[in-house]
């Protein structure tokens, strides 16, 4: 080839080259940069370049000729990589992943990151991979955490089949155990910022066993085994409590809804259904009485099951570990009551201590703070305080003396008259003025109190340190401030001596320091009781039924303490508490006062027990429970206690030790609406918050009542709920009457009201069955009419007393105690007190808030206790229910409930047209008593009101000056009327005008 020829050629090649081949090679270097599939063919144009490009064999043409050399090869391997990648993205599912995360390996997941990288290499790809690029990387820093919370995930998702897998219930203990390793799983999902399951689902472990629970209950409920228990069907509440299998269980049950029945129910499923052995199972009651009705019920499912109260387990437990007899005290009460009998005599200090207490510090001043709209409403208030002085509890009045007893008008001035009498200070108590003055009302002037044998005369004025008198609205409290100026006023114009002491000083203590100074500086001379004299006040007032009343504080504060502390260094303690829970002075000495009063009798109890080698069963129960792992019996799988809301601090902890010497089921039966024995040391806090001493528990409900109408229930409800400290439930019944609950109201003879409800009753059925209930004991002589209505012991054992009515002889009437008539019922129930009295229902001295010191919590509101024990009396009935209450004092628990009530008016009360107002306190309506002739305030002693009937006009005309009535009189232009008060009030009307009105 020439040399033209040659050049001719590469001209040609050249220009092919770089208008053919050059460009072809260059958009092959583009396309490797983007993520597609390439075409594997060469153009025939570009192959035939480089079939001439390769002849020429020239430096210039050796890249190409690589390139094009290697062109299937990269674009082989390109191609492979984009479908690799496009095969990674299209299996790719994050979610998938992540849910199924097990299934890969860190070197899968590495893969699929380095997928992501490849990716990136390429300066264009479409847009649908960066969320690819996104997930890879994410699963590659954050493989090892979703891998460790898969683990827990299943970890918990196998603990949940696990639950689901229990073929029973689910009790405390297997909770325990799961609960250990749910907490562990769980405990690292919390300390998880992120997190990649749905461990929501595994939040509520508590809720799913709940749940599975509910199922097996559910499931089984229907075992032919609680249609017959004892001879009845258990009511699904009762069944739920029997398939209950947790550690502690509290049964919350309403009156007459039968715990009992439900307990009986427990053991027979116990034996029968979880194959217990009856040497396993520990039945406790809180009395030998309910202990034996028990043991009574449960023979016909076993004789070999262990009943018992705790006194009697924890005897057991000291016999065998002490190997010895024990000498047991159950005289307690009667121990005590021989302190205040006999052996205060020996000691004059403490006797000389226990009558200034009863003298200055007996009444509460709880409601010392309440106000009145007037004088009048303060005198309905005061007749149930029966502030009655040791001068007039010391002596023997006659028949009509009974009837002005000297009642005073506070606890104030009741504690300034027995100041007086136990200084021997001879003072008479509202005396007329020794002038002819009237008060702001228009009436005799009567101060508070007068000495004779100096002339002084003493007002007690109830105001504070500004001068106002708050126990008295606005109005009438400025107008008794404006009376206590007219007082000073009269004395200041008369001459005459007049000491003043006010409220304030009584609520500081510092009233008789301040009296006794100011005696002692006008000459008064003190001739305080001596010891024979302290004796025979202490001998005329121990009968009271005030003085048995605050024995039987001393009685539940002793049991209480006891079941607190097992020595007198908790008297120490106690004093401290009183430093910060009272607050008023008077209130704080008044609790030291009874506390070191406590603590002698204590000492004395405790010598009384030491010197005769005994113990009591407070000792027993706090010995027993010492001694309890020395014991190589008294292990049990199941512990069921009745009565549970009667249990005690030292029973409380007693059980406990029992529970956990046999690692033992707990079963608790009861109903704080019927906790009445705080008296005996039962302590309601333990039962309220049963957690706090018995750990973790499941609370159930038994809510069909078989005693009582839904009625009764309703407003049994209603009245016990009114206390929000309480557990809150619904009793349901299937038995209905019309106004089951009757107020039968009288004013003056109490038998007679009794004998209206007995033929009220008698029309129902003839032969009636009929309990009767009294707050306190002595509640009978209210009704009791010789050789009429009467009572007798039938069994010193038996609580009930038979009661006679000799009108109704066919009835079967028997009496108690509403506390010892706790478990009965009866057809037909009458509660003898519905009065507003001291010793009345609510009964305030056994009230006490010195209580308060020897209860675990203190109930903060007013007449708990007391309003638990209406409730009972109430609900003892399977029909209806009478309450007797004294017309003009009501108790406060009858008014609150007289709304849902009947009533009966056994006097024609009800007829306002024979009411007659009286003119003096303007509140009290005038009661006429045949036997004296004479009409007297219902307000007395209070009011001292009295008129004689033939002073009563007929038409009842009263003085338009001061509301008196108005008499006729003689006069000398004939006949007039003139008011009662004269010389006091001078106003009169002429006969004409009576007659023409």
């Amino acid at each position: 080839m020439s040399f033209f020829q040659k050049f001719k050629l590469r001209l040609k090649l050249k220009k092919s080259y770089r208008d053919v081949f050059c460009p072809f090679f260059d958009e092959l270097k583009h396309d490797l940069m983007e993520l597609k599939l390439l075409d594997k063919n060469i153009p025939d144009d570009v192959s035939n370049i480089y079939k001439e490009i390769k002849l020429v064999n020239s430096k210039k043409y050796k890249e190409a000729v690589k390139e094009y050399e290697l062109f299937d090869k990269l674009v082989e391997e390109h191609n492979y990589e984009v479908e690799e990648i496009k095969d990674v993205y299209q299996l790719f599912d994050k979610d998938d992943v992540i849910k199924n995360i097990n299934n890969y390996d860190k070197v899968e997941i590495d893969a699929i990151f380095e997928t992501s990288t490849k990716i990136k290499k390429y300066k264009k790809y479409d847009k649908i991979y960066d969320d690819f690029i996104k997930d890879a990387y994410y699963l590659h820093d954050n493989y090892e955490m979703i891998s460790l919370q898969k683990k827990v995930y299943d970890e918990l998702s196998k603990l949940w089949k696990q639950i689901d897998d229990f073929s029973e219930y689910i009790d405390f203990y297997k909770k325990t155990y799961l609960r250990i390793f749910y907490i562990k799983l769980h405990g690292r999902v919390k300390e998880w910022r992120k997190l990649y399951y749905p461990f929501q689902i595994y939040n509520d472990f508590d809720g799913y066993i709940e749940k599975h629970n509910d199922d097996f209950i559910e499931k089984n409920k229907s075992n032919p085994l609680f249609d017959n228990v004892n001879g009845k069907s258990l009511d699904n509440d009762q069944r739920k409590v029997v398939l209950t299998e947790e550690g502690s269980t509290l049964v919350v049950a309403g009156a007459g809804c039968g715990k009992t029945l439900t307990i009986c129910g427990k053991v027979e499923y116990l034996l029968k259904e979880k194959k217990i052995k009856p040497n396993d199972i520990l039945l406790l009651s809180y009395s030998n009485k309910s202990a034996k009705d028990l043991e009574g019920k449960i023979k016909g499912i076993s004789n070999l099951i262990t009943v018992g109260t705790f006194h009697k387990i924890g005897l057991e437990i000291l016999k065998e570990v002490k190997q010895q007899n024990f000498e047991i005290e159950n005289q307690y009460k009667e121990i005590i009551e021989s302190f205040f009998r006999v052996e205060m005599q020996k000691n004059p200090e403490v006797m000389n201590m226990i009558l200034n207490y009863y003298a200055l510090y007996i009444s509460s001043d709880e409601d010392a703070d309440k106000k009145y709209k007037n004088e009048g409403e303060m005198f309905e208030e005061l007749k149930r305080s029966n502030f009655t002085t040791l001068r007039d509890l010391t002596h023997r009045p006659d028949e009509f003396e009974t009837l002005k007893k000297e009642r005073v008008k506070s606890y104030q001035e009741l504690a300034i008259a027995n100041f007086y009498f136990i200084n021997g200070i001879e003072y008479e108590y509202e005396r007329a003025y020794e002038y002819n003055v009237t008060d702001a009302n228009k009436r005799p002037y009567l101060p508070d109190f007068y000495l004779p044998k100096y002339g002084i005369y003493h007002e007690h004025y109830g105001i504070d340190k500004n001068g106002n008198a708050n126990q008295f609205g606005e109005e009438a409290g400025k107008k008794y401030v404006e009376n206590m100026k007219l007082k000073r006023h009269i004395h200041q114009n008369n001459n005459t001596i007049c000491i003043e002491t006010y409220s304030y000083e009584a609520n500081d203590d510092t009233l008789f320091d301040k009296l006794k100074k100011e005696l002692i500086s006008r000459g008064v001379e003190f001739h305080p009781l001596g010891g024979q004299d302290i004796y025979n006040a202490l001998e005329s007032i121990y009968h009271g039924h005030n003085f048995k009343s605050f024995i039987n504080v001393v009685l539940g504060f002793l049991s209480l303490y006891k079941s607190m502390y097992k020595d007198e260094k908790g008297f120490d303690f106690i004093n401290k508490r009183i430093e910060t829970t009272f607050k008023k002075h008077r209130n704080k000495n008044r609790a030291f006062m009874f506390v070191n009063i406590v603590k002698v009798v204590y000492k004395y109890y405790m010598n009384y027990l030491r010197l005769r080698n005994k113990i009591d069963f407070d000792d027993m129960i706090l010995q027993a429970r010492d001694n309890i792992e020395n014991s190589n019996n008294f292990k049990y799988k199941y512990v069921i206690v009745d009565e549970f809301q009667d249990i005690s601090l030292s029973r409380a902890r007693f059980l406990k030790s029992i529970i956990q010497k046999g690692n033992s089921k707990l079963l608790c039966v009861g109903d704080d609406w019927q906790a009445i024995y705080r008296f005996s040391g039962c302590d309601l806090d333990i039962f309220l918050n049963f957690e706090k001493y018995f750990g973790e528990y499941k609370q159930r409900f038994i809510t069909t009542t078989h005693r009582n109408s839904q009625e009764l229930q309703d407003i049994a409800q209603s009245f016990i709920m009114k206390n929000q400290e309480q557990i809150s439930k619904r009793l349901v019944s299937k038995k209905h009457l019309i106004k089951p609950l009757i107020i039968t109201y009288f004013s003056k003879e109490k038998s007679q009201a009794f004998l209206t409800v007995l033929e009220e009753i008698s029309k129902f059925k003839e032969r009636a069955n009929v309990l009767l209930l009294g707050r306190n004991r002595f509640d009978f002589d209210s009704i009791a009419v010789e050789n009429r209505i009467y009572k007798y012991k039938k069994s010193k054992d038996d609580p009930l007393e038979v009661v006679i009515v000799t009108d109704y002889p066919n009835m079967k009437l028997s009496f108690t105690t509403v506390h010892s008539s706790k478990g009965l019922e009866e057809e037909f129930v009458i509660i003898i007190n519905g009065d507003n009295d001291y010793l009345g229902f609510p009964n305030r001295i056994e009230n006490d808030i010195v209580l308060n010191l020897v209860l675990s919590s203190e109930s903060r509101y007013p007449f708990a206790e007391e309003r638990r024990l209406f409730y009972v009396a109430i609900t003892r009935t399977k029909t209806w229910s009478y309450i007797l209450s004294d017309s003009n004092m009501p108790s406060i628990f009858v008014k609150e409930v007289e709304k849902y009530c009947r009533i009966i008016h056994t006097d024609d009360i009800e007829k306002k047209e024979k009411v007659i107002c009286c003119p003096d306190c303007k509140s009290g309506t005038l009661i006429f008593y045949e036997k004296y002739n004479n009409y007297y305030c219902s307000n007395r002693p209070y009011c001292r009101y009295s008129i004689k009937s033939s002073e009563i006009v007929d038409t009842k005309l009263r003085c338009a000056m001061c509301g008196e009535f108005m008499v006729r009189r003689k006069g000398k232009n004939g006949d007039f009327y003139g008011c009662r008060r004269y010389p006091y009030c001078k106003n009169t009307l002429p006969i004409i005008m009576k007659k023409n009105g």
